[in-house]
């Protein structure tokens, strides 16, 4: 992450370490550490066995075996995923609602940017909540959002399945099945690959 560090362990627990200001060490505290700390294993990680995790700017995310998603940490643009502002020192469950782009559907793999976050589900489509001024979240908009939205399936990413994602500062890389890559978000720098110096709110190919 930016100022702290996730460590994965082999029973599915989560250690972490490092600046802990917004509770982005998820031990419930605020205090900073330079040992590892246990993540919290109450509440939505009870009973649970986590297979990856993601450490962004100011929060983290956990992927867990039943294919839910957990983050917790900094929170100011929506990055967390549950729908709400506030900062959170213990996990929370990223929202499933009834019709929304992960509802009945398992996610494969997480990753968190500096004030986004993505998840790709099993059946290819991209999902994506938090900061989006620079269309890191590929919506075709630059409004944050609360609450997982859809990465739009459309020009680069019509007909292809998602299998990798990756999240940058304010961009965002997909990795598609048949092998091609796909950018969205801030490219000012030239971050996405597409040989032009400009921001994109939808999926280019890289």
């Amino acid at each position: 992450g930016s100022e702290h560090t996730l460590a994965l362990c082999s029973d599915g627990t989560i250690a972490a370490w490092g600046r802990n200001s917004e509770g982005r060490l998820g031990d419930g505290s605020k205090l900073m550490s330079k040992v590892p700390v246990g993540v919290s294993t109450a509440g939505v990680l009870a009973g649970k066995r986590v297979v990856q995790v993601s450490a962004g700017g100011g929060h983290s995310l956990a992927l867990c075996a039943d294919g839910t998603v957990v983050a917790w940490g900094s929170n100011s643009n929506g990055q967390l995923g549950n729908n709400g502002t506030l900062d959170q020192s213990v996990p929370v469950r990223v929202r499933v609602d009834l019709g929304g782009p992960l509802w009945g559907k398992k996610v494969i793999a997480v990753s968190a940017g500096l004030n986004h976050s993505l998840a790709v589900c099993s059946d290819g489509t991209v999902v994506a909540w938090g900061a989006n001024a620079a269309g890191q979240l590929g919506n075709g908009g630059f409004k944050e959002r609360r609450l997982p939205a859809l990465v739009k399936p459309e020009g680069a990413l019509s007909g292809k399945k998602v299998v990798g994602i990756a999240a940058g500062c304010d961009h965002s890389l997909a990795l598609c099945g048949d092998g091609t890559v796909v950018s969205w978000g801030a490219g000012e720098l030239g971050q996405l690959g597409n040989g032009i110096y400009e921001k994109r709110n939808v999926p280019v190919l890289v």
